[in-house]
Order: C-alpha cells, then sequence, then structure tokens
C-alpha cells in the first residue's frame, strides 16, 4: 500500500465512523430495509458532513488505496470471517439529501439519482463449511440499533476508541459486545462453531482484536 500520513489516516477512519453511523440511524428514521446501502458516498461526505472538495477528493484517494482491504475478526477451523472494504462508481441514490440508501428502498419511495458518484462499501464476507457469505454492515449495525441501541453505542464508540487510542471506550465496548454474545448464543451458536465467552476466548479466535489490543497496549 502507498504510505498515508497518519493524521490523513486518523481523519479518514473517523470519517468512515460517522458516515456509517449516519446512514444506520437513518435507517431506523426511514424504516428501510437496508439491505445494502453504501457506508458512504461523495454526496454524504458533503451535505451531511460538510467535507471541502479538497477533503472529499483525499478520502477518495486513500479509500482507492484501501479497496480490497479485509480485517479479519473471526477464525477458527473452517469457519472465517473478515470485515472488507470495496469502492464502486456508479449511481448513488438520495433520499432528501439526508439519507443514501439502496436501489431497493428507492423502490419504495422516490430518491434523487447522482450518477458517476463514488460509493464505499464495508461488508461482512464469510465462510462456513466451504460456504461463503457476504453481508452489508449498515445492515448488521441497523439490527443491533433497533434491538440493542445501548450497546449499539458502546460498540460505536470503542471503535472511535481504537481509532483515538481511547483505551476506556474499548474496555465498555467489549463488556457490551460479550453481553450481545450471551443474549443471543443460542441464534450464534447455529451459525458459529463457537462463541466467545472472556477476552481470552475473543483473542483466540480473533487474530485482529488481539494485534489492535496489542499494539494499544492493552493486551499483554
Amino acid at each position: 500500500m502507498k504510505r498515508i500520513r497518519e493524521t490523513a489516516l486518523y481523519e479518514f477512519a473517523l470519517t468512515i465512523l460517522k458516515s456509517v453511523d449516519i446512514q444506520v440511524k437513518s435507517c431506523l428514521k426511514y424504516n428501510a430495509k437496508c439491505r445494502d446501502p453504501p457506508a458512504t458516498t461523495s454526496s454524504l461526505l458533503k451535505s451531511k458532513l460538510g467535507l471541502s472538495e479538497f477533503k472529499i477528493k483525499r478520502f477518495w484517494r486513500i479509500a482507492r488505496v484501501y479497496h480490497g482491504y479485509s480485517l479479519n475478526i473471526y477464525r477458527l477451523r473452517d469457519a472465517w470471517f473478515h470485515l472488507v472494504i470495496l469502492v464502486r462508481r456508479g449511481t448513488a441514490y438520495s433520499y432528501n439529501d439526508d439519507f443514501f440508501p439502496d436501489e431497493f428502498d428507492c423502490m419504495r419511495a422516490k430518491c434523487l439519482e447522482y450518477t458517476n458518484e463514488n460509493m464505499l462499501y464495508i461488508y461482512l464476507e464469510g465462510g462456513l463449511g466451504g460456504e461463503a457469505l457476504r453481508i452489508n454492515t449498515i445492515y448488521i449495525l441497523k439490527k443491533l440499533l433497533e434491538v440493542e441501541s445501548e450497546c449499539y453505542k458502546k460498540i460505536m464508540e470503542g471503535v472511535e476508541g481504537i481509532i483515538r487510542r481511547d483505551h476506556t471506550r474499548i474496555v465498555r465496548s467489549v463488556t457490551c459486545l460479550f453481553r450481545i454474545l450471551k443474549s443471543y448464543s443460542a441464534i450464534l451458536s447455529e451459525i458459529l462453531p463457537f462463541i466467545p465467552r472472556s477476552l481470552n476466548d475473543l483473542l483466540l479466535i480473533s487474530p485482529a482484536l488481539g494485534s489492535i489490543l496489542l499494539r494499544l497496549g492493552i493486551r499483554k
């Protein structure tokens, strides 16, 4: 990958997080299904986050460097899950310049179309016994916000804590993550061969989390 200044990468990550939060909350606000919306678009960066043309162009330069980047968040035997960033250029949709849904939700409402638009998507991609699957993370987070709004808030704060190197936010988010895993273990056990119940368990199956915590000095 090209060398990117740490401050630019820091701003890039925070911008994605803010965009994701806007999209997820808009899914509930407009009662949208959100099967496959972008995490952000050029229009969202301008209209919702107020970024200048220079910062928008810099954002997409960095995004293209990270196109196809995957973060290994779960691996055990023949089960694996990655977070994957994809950048696309094409037609984006907007509802009242407030929400940027996918084309499926625009079948139920009148959307504006922006052609030749830059869009960034984040997917959870996985494999179970040779069978592959892909789920849009906006959809996953929308479901989390619906059923566990306080945990959604803490997990988003935890991600921000990783970006800002704020240990307190990270610890709070991990605690909430275990609460979710315990509450929905009956469902998750049908998908995952092993559900972590402690930090050591989580570090064992999540190479990415282990690496992040090690760099932040949280894991010995």
